[in-house]
């Protein structure tokens, strides 16, 4: 939920995610029962024996992806399958894909396209593996799409499309793989414990001076399913903007066309096996993404840089690799990849790589002076592309290639290869074949970055938080939280901590006790009694153990909050709503800020009331507080993906409390009654706006002389698109060359500085 306290600056930020949200269930489980009056499409038999002799000679090579399945090129589309029209109108298309003794099946599209309000699912034959809902924030340019794996030999794809959005999607499936190895199922040939029994999962130990950052690393690492029938490796990186663009590194040979790619993120064991027999736990596979765009690609190093087409979730707490550039030999490296399409793995190597060419690519070769390879972990087919990291967890290479495998739970001391970031950086003749055009798109030139958000342990490392309470509107007396962590590795004994409000006298806080590593101390203030408007309160530590800080960079703090909002003088409040092309989907809710309901509106109909707008009004009281809260069940508001919907709060002389559309689920906006009325100039007491919607020009009528009010047209971004003086009662503005949307008329009398917003939709 969003929050708003007062009238702020008009913005528009769209969001969209791509993840596979693995939530609700295909409707036509609970709704029809006709499965088996559906033909199943069945996939044409191969040489299974003739494709596992292949792999006996292609697996060593890491020439290409890790071949798990054998893809089939395939032509089903909407008249393959079954239409089902529900009394509604709504519709449901399914089709049944079957490849006896496949282990999996997965997918690519060549078309894929779903409406607003539609989904796709993808389930096994018995419904014990789900993998969806696919909606619209899938959709990708070139209509292509790749699914990540469906345990089973026979797998379900349902379409669902609402009865407004009739025809408009478009699916084809142009491949289907059959999984026989790597699948996660039960069976003998799987994934999960593919890989020799000298892997270590990524949660062992690969030695305390190393442990912490493996923490983060591992939520860099990623599985890749490339070309729809291999695995691969590859890592988040971070670029110099440290702004989570995500972009995914790998290996050249790792590349088929980034559009069907699938991606999976933290694939982890909770109960780590380290180089034995006994077979890894699974662990969550729910963090699964598709689609890419490639940025760069070259075979001198054998990278391949992808960026993924929508924003990594932040609630996936994901980590963006940083790098090192230098060229410099470390004293040790470590890897983290997903051997054979198993489980994150662990592998370190003890001695400093050499730099040799290995299949015509500049490499660090995992030797070692001691010539005995990795100590911990092999690498396998399966983790090409997965990163090589320096003592200080920065990327220095991708894998390449080797020899190293286990032998038993040891490994089998043999060599690998890993193409060298710094030779990727800036060795191509362009942007599509080098690094630095995208790790650094402002031109900084750094030699290293660290990751994003960033790690580093210090022994004594302090910082402050401070929290401000929830408080109703109007309260201006109240208690911040000052809060103490320990972030270094010694226990925090002693504290002092030195704070203000405003710049004021400054106050102290002294610590005395034992704070060991990521505890917590809270310090509560004495309630503050705040001026309203904007206040500052500002906290240092002065010294720890009687000591300075080892790390100062995060001992200084300052919290910036608004106390008391702005009030409004008015007996009533006037909600102008326009409801986008989903209106069914919108409710809203006027109530006292203890939360009893006064007033309540929605859902709407749909289509029926789809881009209409609608007017209530709310009776207020004077020195009262209200809060209003608009509510969309499909999380992404009324403006402005899917129609340009909007609504406004204003007095009853016409003063906008808030203004808005563009949010998530929902958005909470106080309103703070003043104990007096407010008054208006007779300028803008009585003001009309039409025609709206316009086309070429919009006329402003005011009901009195109008020499002292200017007006200023603002769009959705909050960009001022023109501005002037209205000179007459009734005056013309040309909006002809304006972009079809929404816009905010703000008139204002110069002389009380009073000011009222009308808005409306050039078509």
């Amino acid at each position: 939920m969003k929050k708003i306290c007062t009238l702020v600056a008009l913005m528009l930020t769209i969001m969209v995610t791509s993840q596979v949200t693995n939530e609700g269930s295909p409707l036509s489980w609970d709704a029809l029962n006709d499965q088996d009056q559906i033909e199943v499409q069945n996939l044409p038999g191969f040489d299974l024996e003739a494709v596992k002799a292949e792999d006996e000679i292609d697996d060593p090579k890491f020439e290409k992806p890790w071949r798990f399945g054998f893809m089939h090129s395939v032509d089903f589309g909407f008249e393959d399958g079954k239409w089902t029209t529900l009394d509604n109108g709504d519709r449901i298309w399914r089709i049944a894909v079957e490849s006896k003794g496949a282990l999996s099946l997965n997918f690519v599209f060549d078309e894929f396209y779903v409406p607003k309000g539609g989904s796709v699912y993808l389930y096994s034959d018995d419904r014990s593996d789900l993998l969806g809902a696919y909606t619209h924030v899938q959709n990708q340019e070139s209509g292509i799409l790749g699914t990540w794996l469906v345990q089973g030999e026979k797998v379900w794809i349902e379409y669902f499309e609402p009865a407004k959005m009739q025809g408009t999607g478009k699916l084809h499936i142009a491949k289907a793989t059959h999984g026989y190895r790597s699948a996660e199922t039960f069976n003998q040939e799987k994934g999960l414990n593919d890989s020799g029994n000298c892997n270590l999962d990524v949660d062992c130990s690969v030695g305390s001076d190393y442990d912490q950052l493996k923490e983060l690393n591992k939520r860099s690492v990623g599985i890749l399913l490339s070309g729809s029938s291999g695995f691969c490796t590859g890592a988040l990186i971070n670029n110099t903007n440290n702004d989570g663009t995500p972009f995914f590194l790998t290996a050249n040979h790792c590349f088929s066309n980034p559009a069907s790619w699938a991606f999976r993120f933290g694939w982890i064991s909770p109960n780590p096996v380290c180089a034995a027999t006994n077979n890894s736990t699974n662990g969550p596979t729910n963090l699964t993404l598709s689609g890419a765009t490639l940025r760069a690609r070259s075979t001198n190093a054998d990278f391949c840089l992808v960026e993924i087409n929508n924003d990594i979730p932040s609630d996936w707490n994901r980590v963006f690799s940083g790098w090192d550039r230098s060229d410099n030999f470390p004293s040790f490296t470590v890897g983290v990849h997903h051997p054979s399409g198993d489980i994150m793995k662990v592998c370190r190597d003890d001695d400093a790589p050499t730099k040799e060419i290995n299949n015509g690519a500049q490499t660090w070769e995992i030797l070692g002076g001691s010539g005995q390879g990795w100590e911990l972990g092999v690498t396998e087919p399966g983790s090409s592309g997965s990163p090589l990291y320096d003592p200080q967890g920065r990327i220095i290479g991708q894998l390449f290639g080797g020899a190293a495998a286990c032998s038993g739970t040891n490994d089998n001391n043999a060599l690998d290869f890993y193409g060298r970031f710094a030779v990727s950086w800036d060795a191509g003749s362009s942007a599509t074949t080098r690094l630095e055009d995208w790790l650094d798109p402002a031109g900084t030139n750094p030699t290293t970055i660290d990751s994003n958000p960033p790690f580093e342990v210090f022994a004594l490392d302090g910082t402050l938080s401070i929290t401000i309470p929830d408080v109703d509107c109007g309260v201006t007396e109240f208690s911040p939280t000052i809060s103490l962590t320990n972030l270094g590795v010694n226990d925090i004994t002693s504290a002092t901590i030195s704070w203000d409000v405003n710049g004021g006298t400054a106050q102290t806080i002294d610590f005395n006790g034992t704070l060991v590593q990521n505890e917590t101390e809270q310090f509560v203030l004495d309630p503050i009694d705040f001026q309203e408007g904007e206040s500052t309160i500002n906290a240092e530590i002065t010294q720890i153990n009687g000591a300075n800080d080892d790390n100062p960079n995060n001992n200084n703090i300052s919290n910036t909050f608004d106390v008391g909002g702005d009030s409004f003088g008015t007996t009533q409040v006037q909600l102008d709503l326009l409801t986008d092309d989903w209106a069914q989907e919108t409710t809203w809710e006027f109530r006292t800020t203890g939360g009893t309901v006064l007033y309540n509106g929605g859902p709407y109909q749909e289509s029926a009331d789809d881009n209409t707008l609608f007017t209530e009004f709310f009776d207020v009281d004077l020195s009262q507080c209200y809060e209003f809260e608009i509510f969309d069940t499909a999380g992404d508001g009324i403006c402005c993906g899917f129609g340009i919907g909007s609504y406004e709060l204003t007095t009853d002389t016409g003063a906008v409390i808030f203004s808005g559309g563009e949010f998530g689920d929902s958005e909470l906006t106080e309103v703070r009654i003043a104990s007096t009325l407010g008054s208006e100039s007779n300028t803008l007491s009585n003001v009309a706006l039409y025609p709206n919607p316009a086309n070429s020009q919009i006329t402003i009528a005011l009901s009195d002389n109008s020499a002292n009010t200017s007006f200023r047209i603002i769009n959705l971004l909050g960009q001022n698109i023109s501005n002037g003086m209205i000179t007459n009662r009734s005056t013309a503005i040309n909006v002809d060359s304006y972009k079809t949307g929404l816009y905010f008329v703000v008139l204002k009398d110069e002389v009380s500085n009073n000011e009222i917003t009308l808005k409306f939709i050039k078509q």
